[in-house]
């Protein structure tokens, strides 16, 4: 039997019916044309290749949010029309009767009611103006330059709604903001790329980039690196505190980025401590601040001071003796050796669980800042060939001593913190120390590397001591 136009149109139509209702149920748009990559559990955030054209926002809606919508309105819309055609059908028949037969009031009504909600819709209009100009200005000057910039090398369309991958706060250049930016999962593109373009558009400085690239949720995060203060002194807020909870043994070198504490433990670590950096950066200053505080936990400094003026804070304080003269510097080195010998026989007398438990019983802690070690080995040696006598050894008792001093372990509680701009004469006394015995803080990558012929082991740090604030040291002693 032949199927008429009639019947055709009305299979077409049944199709598009039973089409629509399942567009409606599944949340999907009603015209059939999928614009975004949202589907029903997810968010949208990009429009899909090839799609011309604005793209609404309901396009970037996830499938249950469409349907919720969809639903709440013909439940509505359902109500509304049972509680006026059936529950109050009398009422409702009557007033279109009345309005029919006497149409003026109701037009009147209908006129002033239009003019309250147009000058209401005006008032609100210009009331949203008013509060998101300063969002629509950020989104003109800031958020969308960004998506014309980065939508391309992302590989993602050049429609799609910014703020729908780009989540860059107002406050964006503050210290403790933080920048999300929603990516592809396929992660084909270069990375290096995108970041600069961040950077130039959004005009950051000194930023961090952390990319997730595993599962779905892929994106990345851009953070405002935490950089230390220039400066840090004892008045500065929570100085004091810290340097009240640092232990005994492991003075605060400076604050690092987040205020993180920079320190060196001498009994858990390394009992030695070497600077080198070049002229001004920072040598004695640091260890003026790692002395300072070993003098005010009861320590004794001796400070070997051979150009006389490095640190004069150090003239009168209790608990330092402060030697200038090449004589006095000598004299020094050769008595602290002999104490180190005798702490080691008062070691060997005491057992190892003792020893452990009570340190303090070989004595209190000597600290011996030498200062320009290189210059002060020459002038060492010089000097032990004007008073060297016929029978005395070769080599100077005083860089003797140092080289004990320095092959001394932790035990004895002795510790020599060196300053030097190069590390050539430090090497020579690392050769006869044991492996351990150094932590070295160079101020520039690899200056303090100690070669592999050395038998030591040097911890270097290759962060510039210039990226932590040396901590300030008290000028007085505290009792």
């Amino acid at each position: 039997m032949a199927r008429t136009k009639f019947d055709k149109q009305v299979d077409e139509s049944a199709g598009s019916l039973a089409f629509g209702i399942g567009r409606f149920l599944a949340g999907r748009p009603m015209d059939g044309e999928r614009k975004t990559d949202a589907t029903f559990w997810r968010q949208g955030t990009r429009v899909l290749p090839k799609v011309e054209g604005k793209v609404s926002r309901s396009s970037y809606r996830a499938g249950w949010q469409r349907l919720t919508f969809r639903i709440g309105g013909l439940s509505a819309t359902g109500a509304g029309g049972y509680w006026a055609l059936w529950e109050n059908q009398d009422s409702t028949f009557a007033a279109a009767r009345d309005v029919w037969e006497n149409p003026d009031p109701a037009i009147a009504a209908a006129e002033t009611g239009g003019i309250a909600v147009a000058s209401a819709a005006a008032a609100g209009g210009v009331a949203y103006g008013l509060l998101t100009r300063k969002r629509r200005e950020f989104m003109r000057e800031w958020v969308t330059p960004l998506h014309e910039a980065i939508a391309v090398p992302l590989g993602i369309s050049e429609l799609t709604d910014p703020r729908r991958y780009l989540h860059v706060p107002r406050d964006f250049s503050d210290d403790d903001a933080q920048i999300r930016i929603d990516v592809p999962t396929h992660m084909r593109f270069n990375e290096d790329l995108v970041a600069d373009l961040i950077v130039k558009k959004l005009a950051l400085e000194n930023v961090s980039f952390t990319w997730r690239r595993a599962g779905k949720d892929t994106h990345v995060i851009v953070k405002k690196r935490k950089v230390p203060p220039k400066k840090l002194g004892l008045s500065d807020p929570g100085v004091r505190e810290i340097l009240a909870k640092m232990p005994e043994s492991a003075p605060l070198i400076g604050l690092g980025s987040g205020r993180k504490k920079v320190s060196v433990d001498l009994d858990a670590d390394s009992p030695h401590v070497l600077i080198s950096a070049g002229t001004g950066g920072g040598k004695s200053t640091i260890l003026r601040a790692i002395c300072c505080q070993f003098v005010h936990n009861g320590a004794l400094a001796y400070v070997l001071d051979f150009k006389r003026i490095s640190h004069t804070w150090a003239r009168g304080v209790p608990g330092v003796t402060y030697c200038r003269d090449i004589g006095e510097i000598h004299d020094a080195l050769v008595h602290l050796a002999q104490e180190g010998r005798h702490r080691l026989t008062l070691a060997e007398q005491l057992a190892d669980d003792v020893l452990e438990k009570e340190p303090w019983r070989v004595g209190p802690r000597p600290v011996i800042l030498l200062e320009e070690v290189n210059a002060t080995m020459a002038q060492l040696k010089r000097y032990w060939s004007k008073i060297r006598e016929s029978g005395d050894p070769k080599e100077s008792p005083a860089i003797d001593a140092l080289a004990q001093i320095l092959f001394m372990g932790r035990q004895v509680r002795l510790h020599v913190l060196l300053v030097a701009q190069s590390a050539s004469a430090a090497r020579r006394c690392a050769r006869t120390s044991p492996p351990g015995s150094w932590s070295a803080t160079p101020s520039t990558p690899g200056a303090c590397s100690c070669p592999k012929s050395a038998p030591s082991r040097w911890r270097a740090s290759t962060q510039d001591v210039s990226k932590s604030s040396p901590a300030a040291a008290p000028r007085r002693h505290r009792s």
